[in-house]
């Protein structure tokens, strides 16, 4: 652990004796020259002593990094108190979370454990919190076996402004089911199950809010209360939650008390602009003011560290002989240089590597470590590096060496105030639904069925004409939510009509006839021979070791998985796929670079002029330091220059060019060309396509795309095409801090204006083109001083590129425009994006528009403006939430990945795909794909697909019996509920699955009941049924009749055989004269005596398929 080491190396220059006397003795330290990370060692080796510390830093991102490097150097009982950035005098402002949770979480180690070391900052340090006593007087601890009143205890949490719901997603939430009390605490990763026995609690159990499953048992469980509630005029400031012996450490003390001091002036003058005939609370008692901060730094030991003032008195001040760590500007040769140096001075020299790759990498380029090159390499981390000259230490960093930017390593909590996934997908009443057989309906709820006296539960659709199909709760498989394109209304079937049934055939056909040219290019380019790449030379090494960010685990494979193809003598044909800003450049970067290196050609191919521009800076200054020649060839450069660019093609003085279709013409030729990269295929026209296929079947090409391909579509194109997706963001970029307001001219302009005053650009979307211009007017009105201009998708493609080309050129300030700038559009200068009525977009598309900024080291900020916030629907609101609490490129990508799915299909098999996608539900769509491509592989394709097992379909098994099989309403109360549970039932595919689901449902609604238990056990009929070939099973009267397949059906080839005899004689030998078999026309069927009841049925034919098991393993 090189980390120990250093800490240790700092920890012998540091005069602890006198300092730890200046704390005791409580006075005021200064301590001065603390460079890089020296303060975060610092407060690692006071946190071994002291069992009280807090430390203060102007912002929260310096906070965030000290907290980081805690953790890296082992100090576990470091934690992050953050800033809600909450202002209580706007009622339309929407709170994150996650950071109250976590401030609740905080305040109880720091009231109940006996060290705590509390890092923190100005912005933290201004919101008042409750006070400690409230605190304390407020919190529940419950243990196993205690006698509670489960009444009673609802209503204190109620007191703690817990809020009562049907089921628990969300902090501060609780449910009450039966013997059942859920609660999601303010502290805590999970919410918490508590089961009684009467009044005394029988278990504790930590659960999953997604799934609602327990995950850990507990002995106690402490509920505390939200550390901003309770009595609003009783606050109290963080500082007083620590007694007087508790060591305050200030990063730059005036700057902290310079930002407490600004906040507070402008809490005065909103709090003075309220409405005054509206009650609310002054200042004073919701934020703490300057004159308050300094007075609660009274009596407590401090230590300034950097910020020095005149005005300040310390009693002690010690100068650490320290230098941050120097500028390397990624080379290797002034590392190498200066590592050779510092060994000639006996220096300890370490580099720490964010991964494994990283130092992999430093091996290569540096050597082996020597006499004259004496280093350590380590893979961990610290945010920056430096050098103690007394200590003879030198420590560096490897995302400084590269000038990558470092993000913080903070381990959170996950907390989701937003829509789920599950929430998504959930079916409520009125939702379209896809029944496989009858086509789309609506969802009209529950009907409970008398058959043959026997209670049964049936899902109501209504179709066409009011027409009604009534769906029992073992067929729900067969039904979908429907999903198609954002905001579209599907036509709903007609009952009785062969419509559906044509649509789906057609579809069918459309379909296998994608995956035949698809597949057809496959088996053409697997039969020729293509130029083998050599393996990476030490160049590459270099030149991949300078990339800005840390590659993702997906992106590696990706780059691995090229280099692979390239070396192979078959032609690559490879898809990246991945979202906005994943990385896919790079990887299209060192696959060029390696073609260059065996003196092989490159052609990028772009949709745009303005990506062939970008793409062009990319190429050149990634190679600048390499004698490689790169250039472009597009509409944005003269005759004359592209006369010469071709000129120079073809005479092999080119080594990577980056164009538009101008590439595909015919008088482009090329000396050695060995590997094209097309950037977005799908918006080039046909002609563009066509060069490309005949490229296809013999060079090496890569093709990018930010279009996601739905998992399930990945696998049908899998051996079509090779496919590599990049589903992980890169680390260390900086999120895209996301806010949402509603519309408010005064927080508009200061957004433009921060944004403008630090030289970066905007981005305005407003997706009207109707009144564009005069929403252009009222932003030039509001910040006359800021040059702007609007763009729309109706102008002609000339103009509109020209203005992206100025922008990117930063000739103008704010771009307003449509979402046309959802794709393709880097600007790395605009950090800065307003979205107007973001609550009539769908939630893929503020994903993608979002994606345009954050793309470069600055702080990124998204704004999602919308009318009154308490006038959206709740899923509008939940859906933007979504955005604004996951602001990391990536995150909540699940959640817009069922409209990006819908869209990648289309783009990926083309856009008259989009139609039947729509047409048929995405879900049922995806199925007939997968079943065509099935079918190619097993028929006209056997030969290329040798390899491929041909599996048969199991029958869909019907199973009747005469008993009732439900979940009762007073077990399961809610509709929604019950109807996802009982689609999960049906959907089951193993019996490990139907385990699971009632092992859920004991876990979250008590003790089964005997109706659900039925349910259970029909549902393993069905299955091992279906695993004989059984079409149909009836259960009645101590008989079970077991109907077999039609012997001119698909299933009756498949089954009359081996399979058959196989059966009768296992029957034979389990039944004895049990059983007997019965023939009427093409009709055949067993029945067999002595099965009392569901279990005995289940038994009987676990049996059979046990048996068969074994007689197959035996063959």
């Amino acid at each position: 652990m090189a980390l120990q080491s250093v800490l240790k190396t700092f920890s012998a220059q540091v005069p602890w004796q006198q300092l730890h006397t200046q704390i005791n003795n409580k006075h005021t330290v200064f301590l001065d020259h603390f460079v890089g990370s020296t303060p975060s060692m610092l407060v690692a080796k006071l946190a071994q002593k002291y069992d009280k510390l807090v430390v203060i830093h102007p912002d929260t991102e310096s906070a965030e990094f000290m907290q980081g490097d805690l953790e890296n150097l082992d100090i576990s009982h470091a934690n992050f108190f953050p800033t809600t950035g909450h202002n209580p005098y706007d009622e339309q402002q929407i709170t994150n979370s996650a950071p109250v949770v976590q401030r609740s979480q905080v305040l109880e180690k720091v009231i109940n454990d006996p060290k705590s070391l509390t890092i923190t900052s100005a912005p933290a340090i201004f919101e008042k919190i409750v006070a400690p006593d409230d605190f304390a007087q407020a919190s529940i601890t419950i243990e196993i076996e205690e006698t509670v009143d489960p009444a009673q205890l609802k209503e204190q949490l109620v007191d703690q402004d817990y809020e009562p719901v049907k089921f628990v997603n969300h902090p501060g939430e609780f449910a009450h089911r039966g013997g059942i009390l859920d609660v999601y605490p303010f502290s805590g990763e999970y919410p918490i199950r508590l089961q009684f026995f009467g009044n005394e609690v029988d278990s504790i159990r930590e659960f999953d809010p997604d799934s609602q499953r327990s995950v850990s048992f507990l002995n106690a469980v402490r509920f505390v209360p939200d550390a901003s509630g309770l009595r609003q005029d009783q606050k109290s400031s963080l500082l007083s939650y620590f007694d007087d012996d508790t060591v305050i450490i200030m990063l730059n003390h005036s700057l902290i008390h310079g930002e407490i001091e600004d906040q507070y002036t402008e809490a005065v003058s909103t709090y003075d602009e309220l409405d005054q005939d509206e009650e609310h609370l002054s200042p004073d008692k919701l934020f703490v003011s300057p004159e308050h901060f300094e007075q609660s730094l009274d009596n407590h030991p401090l230590i300034y560290m950097g910020g020095f003032s005149e005005e300040e008195t310390v009693d002690w001040t010690y100068r650490l002989d320290a230098k941050p760590q120097p500028d390397f500007n990624g080379s290797i040769k002034l590392l190498r240089d200066k590592i050779k140096s510092l060994t000639n001075q006996s220096f300890d020299t370490y580099i720490l590597c964010d991964n494994e790759g990283q130092r992999d990498r430093f091996e290569e380029l540096l050597g082996e470590p020597s006499k004259e090159l004496r280093y350590h390499l380590s893979v961990e981390t610290i945010h920056e590096g430096f050098t103690l000259n007394k200590q003879g230490l030198a420590v560096f960093t490897d995302h400084q060496i590269f000038n990558r930017y470092h993000r913080p390593k903070v381990r959170r909590k996950k907390h989701k105030n937003n829509i789920s996934v599950k929430e998504l997908r959930d079916l409520n009443v009125g939702d379209y639904v896809v029944h496989v057989d009858y086509g789309i309906g609506k969802f009209a709820g529950f009907k409970k069925i008398e058959v043959r006296g026997i209670e049964q539960e049936s899902v109501v659709l209504r179709y066409q004409e009011n027409s009604v199909l009534y769906v029992n709760v073992s067929s729900l498989h067969k039904i979908q939510k429907y999903s198609g394109k954002e905001g579209t209304s599907p036509r709903i079937s007609k009952l009785g009509s062969g419509r559906w049934a044509r649509k789906k055939a057609e579809t069918k056909d459309k379909v296998k006839d994608i995956a035949r040219d698809l597949i057809e290019l496959y088996a053409k380019r697997k039969s020729k021979k293509a130029f083998d790449f050599s393996r990476d030379t030490s160049w590459q090494t270099e030149m991949e070791a300078r990339f800005e960010f840390v590659e993702t685990p997906d992106q590696r494979e990706a780059i691995e998985a090229v280099k692979d193809d390239m070396q192979s003598t078959t032609p690559m044909d490879r898809l990246i796929c991945g979202d906005v800003g994943f990385g896919k450049t790079e990887v299209a970067v060192r696959a060029a670079f390696k073609a260059v290196m065996d003196h092989k050609q490159v052609a990028v191919l772009v949709p745009t002029t303005i990506l062939a521009d970008q793409h062009y800076k990319t190429f050149a200054e990634r190679m600048e330091d390499f004698p490689i020649t790169v250039d472009v060839l597009s509409r944005f450069r003269s005759r004359k220059e592209q006369k010469e660019t071709i000129k120079k093609l073809k005479e092999g003085k080119v080594d990577i060019v980056v164009g538009t279709h101008r590439l595909t013409s015919e008088d482009v030729d090329f000396d050695d060309l060995g590997l094209l990269v097309v950037d977005e295929e799908q918006r080039f026209g046909v002609k563009a396509k066509e060069r490309l296929k005949e490229y296809r079947a013999t060079i090496d090409v890569l093709t990018l795309t930010a279009t996601p391909i739905p998992r399930t579509l990945q696998f049908s194109l899998m051996g079509a095409r090779d496919l590599s997706i990049i589903n992980t963001p890169p680390k260390n970029r900086q999120p895209v801090q996301t806010q949402i307001h509603s519309f408010d001219e005064d927080l508009i302009r200061d957004a433009i204006t921060q944004e403008t005053a630090r030289g970066g650009q905007v981005f305005f979307i407003h997706n009207r083109v109707k009144n564009i211009e005069s929403v252009a007017n009222m932003v030039r009105k509001m910040v006359p001083d800021v040059r702007i201009r609007y763009a729309h998708g109706q102008m002609s493609s000339s103009k509109l590129e020209n203005i992206i080309e100025d922008f990117y050129d930063h000739k103008f300030d704010v771009l307003l425009s449509t979402n046309i700038v959802e794709n393709g559009i880097d600007i790395p200068n605009a950090n800065t994006m307003i979205i107007n009525r973001a609550d009539h977009f769908g939630l893929a598309e503020l994903h993608q528009l979002r994606g345009r900024v954050g793309r470069s080291n600055r702080k990124a900020f998204c704004y999602l403006i919308t009318p009154d916030i308490k006038s959206l629907t709740d899923e509008a609101r939940k859906r933007l939430l979504a955005l604004e609490e996951f602001s990391d490129l990536g995150s909540g990508f699940n959640i817009a990945m069922r409209d990006l799915d819908i869209r990648g299909a289309g783009d990926i098999l083309g856009a008259e795909q989009s139609g039947y996608i729509n047409d048929l539900g995405f879900d049922l769509y995806q199925k007939i794909l997968n079943d065509a491509v099935k079918e190619l592989k097993e028929q006209e394709f056997n030969d290329v697909f040798d390899d491929v097992e041909v599996e048969i379909e199991r029958p869909d098994t019907q199973v009747e019996f005469d008993r009732p099989a439900l979940l009762e309403d007073d077990y399961v109360s809610d509709n929604v509920e019950r109807l996802n549970l009982y689609r999960k039932l049906a959907g089951a595919e193993s019996l490990e699955e139907i385990h699971e689901w009632k092992e859920e449902v004991e876990d979250r609604f008590g003790p089964i009941t005997d109706a659900a238990q039925n349910l259970i056990t029909s549902t393993v009929i069905t299955h091992y049924a279906s695993e004989l070939f059984v079409t149909k099973a009836r259960i009645r009267s101590d008989r079970m009749w077991l109907n077999l397949p039609k012997h001119d059906s698909e299933l009756g080839e498949e089954f009359y055989g081996d399979r058959f005899q196989m059966l009768l004689k296992k029957m034979q030998d389990n039944a004895e004269d049990r059983f007997k078999l019965v023939q009427k026309d093409d009709r055949v069927r067993f029945v067999i005596h002595d099965i009392p009841n569901l279990e005995a049925a289940a038994e009987f034919l676990k049996e059979l398929t046990t048996s068969k098991r074994k007689e197959v393993n035996l063959a």
